[in-house]
């Protein structure tokens, strides 16, 4: 497992600060669990647009404060005069965004030790806990998920380098570009002094709305993450009680298949790691053994007895519904591997199946009878 930075060993310190277990309690939500986690999501939502609406008035009336042509980029006024404004406001707005980020990240943070002592997660010193851990620090700090291969697998590999660097750049242009863009906009379309004097002003909501669509997106991750484990421990003891009916062709297929999924998911999302760590325990798989070629891996699928590949389609739409979203090559490799096998192939099902995980409820094993699994 890579070195932890500096901002995830933070991250992981505060998190085991509030979840002191040291076995972890991995148990479908109940009704009031779910519940719970839903207000704590529904609050964070709320204190993440209320922080931004109150950066956005300070950095507003700061700009009123400083006057209306200061810091005015479309305007006649040299760019000399306009400097010692400049570093005023951009002073001004380091500090706050500083404070603001430390606030929400601090927050984000408690509320996520809330979610996940109410899943029953450890997060202790053992490799797995640690892999969870880190997992749901990121998620809370917003660090995207580490560009490096989960046990010999690389999500990236067939992810174009141009694709990878546009995704790093979109990560980081966020609200200061977007206030940005729109204050130069309304300047220019309203041209009446007394529209104009409220243009500072338009960071409120823009802050607000951005926050709440930011914590949305933080706290829906989070979930999924802590969500994962319940899973991956359900599927786990699908696959050891069918390990004795399986051959080694058979388990060597289902991990390869499984490797191609992550392939097409361009994801090196946490679950994943932990399913992988999972398989390759239950079916006495060597990571080095795999070999990704799902072209041979189809052909063999069809030849397979019915009930391996029962486990090997489970196993699929398992891993498929496990990422943050689930993408169109995966649906495809889907509705193809259920084909091959010559089973219906129910996107409806794959859906409410992930929903009912999302909602810590596991495995559904209404949905998976609705997928003749």
């Amino acid at each position: 497992m890579a070195e932890l930075n500096f901002v995830e060993r933070i991250g992981l310190e505060v998190l085991r600060r509030r979840i002191d277990r040291e076995d972890s309690r991995i148990h479908k939500w109940s009704h009031l669990e779910l519940a719970e986690i839903q207000r704590i999501e529904r609050r964070t939502k709320t204190v993440a647009a209320f922080a931004g609406a109150t950066s956005g008035a300070l950095l507003g009336f700061a700009e009123i404060w400083l006057g209306e042509g200061a810091l005015d980029v479309t305007g006649a006024t040299p760019w000399r005069e306009k400097l010692p404004y400049w570093l005023i406001y951009v002073t001004l707005t380091v500090l706050v965004s500083g404070v603001e980020v430390l606030f929400l990240y601090g927050y984000v943070l408690r509320a996520v030790a809330r979610i996940s002592s109410l899943a029953g997660l450890s997060l202790s010193a053992r490799e797995v806990e640690q892999l969870v851990a880190r997992g749901l620090s990121r998620a809370a700090l917003e660090i995207p998920n580490p560009r490096q291969p989960i046990h010999g697998i690389d999500p990236y590999a067939r992810v174009a380098r141009w694709k990878l660097v546009s995704y790093a750049i979109l990560y980081r242009i966020k609200v200061s570009a977007t206030g940005f863009v729109l204050r130069v906009l309304l300047r220019r379309i309203l041209s009446r002094a007394a529209l104009r004097v409220f243009i500072p002003l338009v960071a409120i909501p823009v802050f607000a709305i951005w926050n709440a669509l930011i914590a949305r997106w933080v706290m829906r991750e989070v979930r999924i993450r802590v969500a994962g484990p319940l899973v991956v421990q359900q599927l786990g003891e699908r696959v050891a009680a069918d390990r004795a009916n399986l051959d080694e062709e058979s388990r060597q297929l289902i991990v390869e298949a499984v490797g191609e999924t992550i392939l097409r998911g361009e994801d090196a999302h946490p679950n994943y790691a932990l399913l992988l760590a999972r398989l390759f325990e239950d079916l006495a798989i060597a990571p080095e053994s795999v070999r990704i070629d799902w072209d041979a891996s189809r052909a063999a699928l069809g030849k397979l007895h019915p009930q391996a590949q029962n486990l090997l389609l489970t196993v699929l739409t398992v891993a498929a519904i496990l990422n943050s979203r689930l993408k169109r090559a995966q649906r495809d490799m889907l509705a193809d591997a259920f084909n091959v096998c010559g089973r219906p192939f129910s996107f409806q099902a794959v859906m409410t199946l992930r929903r009912e995980f999302i909602s810590g409820q596991g495995l559904s094993e209404k949905q998976l009878r609705r997928l003749a699994l």
